[in-house]
C-alpha cells in the first residue's frame, strides 16, 4: 500500500501557469495522491481553473479564500491535509513525473524527518541547475546550520517532504522567508536526519512581477524581519544555533540592502539603514566564522570600506 502524500499548491492568479503546474502532479509515478489546491482570492479566472480541475479528478480538493497571502494558503492545506506526508508545489513550479515518488521512497527507506532533492530555475526557456553543496544523509543539527551558512537549500518549503505528524508550527505571516522559518521551525523541532537526493526534480520558475522576482520593499523588509525572528528564536529555545543564526541574518540583511536601491524615497532608505545596522552588529564574528562562505566573507569586507562599491560589484556580478 502506497502511503497517501497531500501536496499542497497555493493559487493566486496564476492561470498562465497553474495548467502545467497541476498537470505535472496528476501525471507522477506515485499515484496515492490527495491535491489541495487554495485558491488565495484569484481574480484572473485561475479561481475557475481550479474548479474544473476538481470536477475532473477525485483526488483534487478546492478552497477559496479572500487574499491573504501564500502563508494564509498553505496553512489551510495543512489543516485540511489527510496525508502521511505532505509536500508543498508553488503554482509558477512544476515537477518531474518522478518527483512525489523518488521523495517517498527516499524518507521512507532512510527513516528521514524530511527528503529533498535539486532542482532547476527555468527563466523563459532558460534552464540552470540550483547546486546543493552535498547530496546524502545528514543530520538536523547538520543540515539547518548548512541552511544558515547558505551552504543547503533550506531557505524554501519545495523540493521536499515532510512527515505531517511532525509539523508542530504553521507558517508565519510573512510575505517573504516564510518558508525559510517554516523549515527552520519544523527541524528544530525533530531529531533525526534529512536526506538530499541527487536528481533534479523541481522546476522552480522565476516570473519578474512574483514575489521573489518584483522585490517590493515591503516584501525585503519582511525578509529581514522574518530572519530576525529566527535568530531570537535560536536565541530563546535552541541556543547552540546562535552563532549560525547571526549569520544567516547578516546574509539577508546583505541581500535586503543591495535589493532595496532601487527605491531611493524614505521608506526603501530606512530599510537600507536598518539592514546595514544589522551587518555592522554582525559582520565581524561572521567573517571570522570558518563556516562563512567565500562571497560572504567577500561581503563582510567590502562593507567595511563602501557600501557604494558593495553595490556596484553586486550589479556588476548578478
Amino acid at each position: 500500500m502506497q502511503s497517501l502524500v497531500t501536496v499542497i499548491i497555493p493559487v493566486y492568479n496564476n492561470l498562465k501557469t497553474l495548467k502545467k503546474c497541476v498537470n505535472s502532479v496528476l501525471s507522477q509515478t506515485y499515484s496515492n495522491l490527495e491535491i489541495i489546491l487554495v485558491d488565495d482570492g484569484s481574480n484572473d479566472s485561475s479561481e475557475n481553473l481550479c474548479d474544473k480541475y476538481m470536477e475532473a479528478d477525485s483526488r483534487i480538493s478546492v478552497f477559496h479564500t479572500a487574499n491573504e497571502g501564500v502563508a494564509s494558503a498553505r496553512n489551510l492545506g495543512i489543516k485540511e491535509a489527510k496525508g502521511k506526508y505532505i509536500a508543498f508545489i508553488d503554482a509558477d513550479d512544476h515537477i518531474d513525473p518522478e518527483y512525489i515518488e523518488k521523495l517517498v521512497s527516499e524518507i521512507e527507506k532512510e527513516n528521514c524527518v524530511m527528503a529533498m532533492c535539486n532542482a532547476y530555475d527555468v527563466r523563459e526557456d532558460d534552464f540552470s541547475k540550483r547546486i546543493f553543496s552535498k547530496t546524502g544523509k545528514c543530520s538536523v543539527k547538520e543540515f539547518l546550520e548548512d541552511t544558515f551558512y547558505c551552504r543547503a537549500e533550506g531557505g524554501t518549503c519545495w523540493g521536499k517532504i515532510y512527515r505531517t505528524s511532525d509539523i508542530k508550527y504553521l507558517f508565519r505571516g510573512y510575505n517573504y522567508c516564510e518558508d525559510a522559518f517554516f523549515v527552520v521551525e519544523y527541524l528544530l523541532g525533530c531529531k533525526g536526519y534529512v536526506s538530499i537526493i541527487p536528481e533534479y526534480l523541481y522546476y522552480y520558475v522565476r516570473r519578474e512581477d512574483s514575489i521573489t522576482g518584483a522585490k517590493k520593499i515591503p516584501d525585503l523588509a519582511d525578509a529581514l524581519y522574518a530572519s530576525e525572528g529566527i535568530r531570537d528564536l535560536c536565541i530563546d529555545k535552541f541556543p547552540k544555533f546562535t552563532k549560525s543564526a547571526n549569520a544567516f541574518l547578516v546574509n539577508n540583511a546583505f541581500f535586503v540592502y543591495l535589493n532595496s536601491c532601487h527605491d531611493q524615497g524614505p521608506e526603501g532608505e530606512g530599510l537600507r539603514e536598518k539592514a546595514a545596522d544589522v551587518v555592522r552588529k554582525y559582520r565581524l564574528r561572521t567573517l571570522l566564522s570558518h563556516k562563512t562562505t567565500f562571497k560572504t566573507k567577500m561581503a563582510c569586507r567590502i562593507s567595511f570600506v563602501s557600501y557604494g562599491l558593495l553595490s556596484y560589484l553586486y550589479g556588476r556580478i548578478c
